[in-house]
């Protein structure tokens, strides 16, 4: 099919499949769940139309990819909040440049690592690996934010296709065991 005619073809979706997409979309930017949960769903979704199952995955990747831009432009405004408004109190603003001085220090010894390190954490689809951790991470250690973005969008990308071939080859293997076409 032409590309223009898909196009026209997505432009006709059904308000139940646009509320769908929009579902794998939050749940993939939410914490917790992200692409191990945004995926899993486009599969019950969509696991009969190859099309409609590719762009749950696509929205779900882009939805996971959001949230390292979305976290770390957020923690610098909390830090700078913390760290230079009255509104904090003085202990909680002492405690909390305590703890980020203290992380800073310690995490010199991982700097050689540390874009390789946070990929590979967050491509390991387990529970507590993903963008929203590693996002916090890359800024109590102090990581440059490019390289942090970079490290975890790769980190996404790598949990996305281990949560894809997971759940198809999973959807292959119960189709073989009960024996459905």
């Amino acid at each position: 099919m032409a590309p223009a005619k898909k196009l026209i073809e997505i432009g006709k979706m059904d308000s139940a499949t646009i509320i769908q997409y929009a579902m794998i979309f939050v749940l993939s930017f939410l914490p917790i769940s992200e692409v191990r949960g945004g995926i899993p769903l486009a599969f019950f979704y969509f696991h009969e139309d190859f099309g409609k199952l590719a762009l749950g995955i696509v929205v779900s990747v882009i939805g996971n990819l959001l949230v390292a831009p979305f976290v770390l432009y957020l923690l610098k405004y909390i830090d700078n909040f913390i760290r230079n408004y009255r509104l904090v109190p003085e202990k909680i603003r002492r405690a909390y440049i305590w703890v980020m001085d203290y992380v800073k220090r310690k995490s010199k010894s991982f700097e050689k690592y540390e874009m390789l390190g946070l990929a590979i954490f967050v491509a390991i689809p387990l529970p507590a690996t993903g963008a929203w951790t590693a996002s916090l991470i890359a800024f109590l250690i102090g990581m440059n934010r490019k390289k942090a973005l970079i490290s975890i969008e790769a980190g996404v990308i790598g949990a996305s296709a281990i949560v894809a071939i997971v759940c198809l080859l999973g959807l292959e293997i119960l189709k073989k065991l009960f024996l459905i076409q």
